[in-house]
This record gives structure tokens, C-alpha cells and sequence, in this order.
């Protein structure tokens, strides 16, 4: 009779039909082709190995092997001429764990936020079957590391029948291209598809080019820069609206100082460009402040006016 295995695994011992007359007696003289397949099928498995044979009236199967595990399967002889005969039922149990793999994969997200649906990982064994025996710890961590970010959230997770799933996971930084790395101890791991982090809401400005020390109605150069960020520091690559930009720490000597230009401008992919501005007395310590509605504010470094020759 077939004995219950692993997935995969080689039945063993190997399994015997033999041909008899309708006195039970072996059938020696009979050289038909007996061929096995499955009967009671309780989880859609598929029969390999060697499934016809004949040997004077002793069929030996040594090499049958079926891919899923299931409880209560059998298999059936059938030769031509002869009635057919059913095995007693036995089992297929799931082989050891060998690997994981990504069953839902992370997806694109905004910085910050969760990211949705849930990540997946699961363990199979060498046949593709889910290891619904494992149990242990699976850990995801950033495979590529596209933005520089971290990976926030529950990282470690222990399997349910296989299945772990992370549904809390974060990553901070902008970039395109991340990935995710899935691994277990003793097991084969995995990475994700690639994904991207995108910037969040404007939630505050930064000088991102400072004013520079210029004489008294010079044009201050390189243009100042401000760049509206997200509550992580990414630019806010969707913000557009118009930034306001004025005198600081006023530093004039003799008289205050007075700042021309463009004193508001919109926004080009969170960015603001202040290329024409001038302060007209000079002094020390000057500084800018800049702001955008709801945005936080910022305020520049000190910067000097000199003299003009």
C-alpha cells in the first residue's frame, strides 16, 4: 500500500500491485501494463514518477511522488482486461519550509504614511506550497535604499500558518525605487517589487540657498532659495503657492534698510526663486524671513550690506 510522505517526497516503500486470478493466486504469466493514478484527490495533487509497469504479474512503483499536501488520498491500478483496484487512503504532509516570498507586495505610498494594503510575506516549501506549519519570526528591512530612508513600523513579525503580514510599515524619505527585503532563519529570502516614496503636504519653508553679503543696492547673488518641505524634510514637489520674503533682523547702520525686488514668488515644484532683491544701507547682521500661508516660517543666516564703491 502507498504510506503517507512529505509533498515531493518519494513514496516509501515503494508501492506494489500485483495481478491475481479469481482464485487470489499471482497472476505470473500476466505482462500487462499497469498504470496508477490518483483516486480520492482531496487537494488537487498531481501523481509523478514512473505511474506504469508490469513484471510478471508484480507491478513495483519505486519512484511516485505527489506535489500537495492533503489528508485521505488514493490511488487506483487499472490494467486492461482486469478490474480495478483502490489503495487504502493515506496522507501528504507538507515538506519543511525552504523560502519566502512576497504574496502582496509593498506599494507606492506617500512619506510618512502606512503603507497600503498590507505587506505580505509568506513561506513555502521546495514545491511552491505554503509552509503552513512555520510559525518563527519574519523580518522586512529596505532592500534598496532609494531616498535614504528608514523603515519605520512593525518590522518583525511571526507567521500564522505560514503568513506574516505587515501592516503598519513606513518609510520617510522621497524616492523612486525602493525595495523591500524579506528573510527568516534558516530560510532562502526574498525581495520586493521596486516602489516609490513620494513627498508629502508642504508643511514648512527653509532657506535652501542663503543671501550672501552684497554692498548697499547690489543685487543679492547667487538668488536666494527657499524650499518648501513635508513634516520629514522632503521638497514638497506639489506646493506652488506663493511665498513672501522681507527684512529680517534689520541691520542698518544709519537708517534702516530696505528690501527690494520680488518680494513674493510662486513656488516652481516647491522651490521659490528670489533673483532680483537688494538691500539699499548697509550694515551688519541682516536676515530674511520667508513665508507661505499656513507654512511654517524661516528665517536666513546673518548676512552683511557693505558699502558701495
Amino acid at each position: 500500500q502507498p504510506s503517507s510522505a512529505a509533498a515531493g517526497a518519494t513514496i516509501s516503500p515503494a508501492v506494489q500491485v500485483t495481478a491475481r486470478d479469481a482464485q487470489g493466486n499471482t497472476a505470473t504469466a500476466f505482462a500487462g501494463t499497469v498504470t496508477l493514478g490518483i483516486g480520492i484527490n482531496p487537494a488537487g495533487g498531481t501523481l509523478s514518477g514512473t505511474t506504469s509497469a508490469a513484471v510478471n504479474g508484480v507491478a513495483t512503483f519505486s519512484n511516485l511522488s505527489i506535489d500537495k499536501p492533503g489528508t485521505g488520498y488514493t490511488l487506483t491500478a487499472d490494467a486492461s482486461g482486469l478490474a480495478q483496484a483502490t489503495s487504502d487512503a493515506f496522507n501528504i504532509t507538507p515538506p519543511p519550509a525552504t523560502h519566502v516570498v512576497f504574496t502582496v507586495q509593498p506599494s507606492s505610498t506617500t512619506a510618512g504614511e502606512a503603507i497600503a494594503p498590507a505587506v505580505e510575506v509568506t513561506v513555502l516549501d521546495a514545491q511552491g506550497n505554503t509552509a503552513t506549519g512555520f510559525s518563527g519570526n519574519i523580518t522586512v528591512a529596505i532592500g534598496t535604499n532609494a531616498g535614504g530612508g528608514t523603515l519605520s513600523g512593525t518590522t518583525s513579525a511571526g507567521a500564522a500558518n505560514g503568513v506574516a503580514t505587515f501592516s503598519n510599515l513606513r518609510i520617510d524619505k522621497a524616492g523612486s525605487g525602493y525595495t523591500l527585503a524579506a528573510s527568516a532563519s534558516g530560510l532562502t529570502g526574498a525581495t520586493s517589487n521596486s516602489f516609490d516614496i513620494t513627498p508629502g503636504a508642504a508643511t514648512q519653508l527653509s532657506f535652501t540657498v542663503q543671501p550672501t553679503n552684497t554692498a548697499a543696492f547690489g543685487t543679492i547673488s547667487p538668488p536666494v532659495q527657499v524650499t518648501a518641505s513635508d513634516a520629514f524634510g522632503n521638497v514638497a514637489t506639489t506646493f506652488t503657492g506663493q511665498v513672501a520674503i522681507a527684512i529680517g533682523h534689520n541691520g542698518g547702520l544709519l537708517f534702516p534698510g530696505t528690501l527690494s525686488g520680488s518680494l513674493s514668488v510662486a513656488a516652481v515644484a516647491g522651490v521659490a526663486t528670489f533673483a532680483d532683491l537688494s538691500i539699499d544701507q548697509p550694515g551688519s547682521n541682516y536676515t530674511l524671513v520667508v513665508s507661505a500661508g499656513t507654512l511654517a516660517g524661516a528665517e536666513s543666516a546673518f548676512f552683511d550690506i557693505t558699502v558701495t564703491p
